[in-house]
């Protein structure tokens, strides 16, 4: 009966830790073309203060021309544990200058799936991106190990 309330209290607490942080935001800062010169990923109790973490945390590097890359579509961007996978594209535009934007995908299921979810988010916010430009991944793994714990902050 002991270990058994143990178990219990360590799921509970299990829980409120990753309760604590739940969703996941990306913000780019652009350039006069619409390039993404920068980016930062940030993870928040909602999805609204995950998105202001990455748009603050880019202002704080008085960086210009920053927006919070939201999604319209199911790209996962308000679960809280699972597989992300952020993308980026590079392509020449006219003048001959490269135009690099980001896609943010998140799946409870697969690698596979949140990176579906990526290109579909990529789209969403580079409307010129086509397939046959291609990607890379920038940055990937389980949301889980973006949590800030307790014990990284003291």
């Amino acid at each position: 009966m002991k270990s058994l309330i143990v178990i219990f209290s360590l799921l509970l607490l299990l829980n409120f830790n990753l309760a604590s942080f739940s969703q996941i935001a990306i913000a780019v800062s652009k350039n006069e073309n619409g390039s993404s010169v920068k980016y930062s990923l940030q993870v928040g109790e909602t999805l609204d203060d995950a998105y202001a973490k990455a748009q603050a945390d880019l202002e704080s590097q008085e960086l210009k021309n920053v927006f919070v890359l939201k999604s319209t579509e199911n790209t996962g961007h308000d679960l809280k544990s699972g597989f992300y996978v952020l993308i980026i594209s590079s392509r020449k535009i006219l003048g001959g200058k490269f135009f690099i934007s980001y896609g943010l995908g998140v799946s409870p299921n697969s690698r596979q799936e949140a990176i579906q979810r990526a290109i579909v988010h990529l789209k969403e916010s580079d409307w010129g991106y086509e397939n046959n430009f291609g990607f890379a991944f920038e940055k990937e793994g389980r949301i889980e190990d973006l949590y800030i714990t307790e014990e990284a902050e003291k």
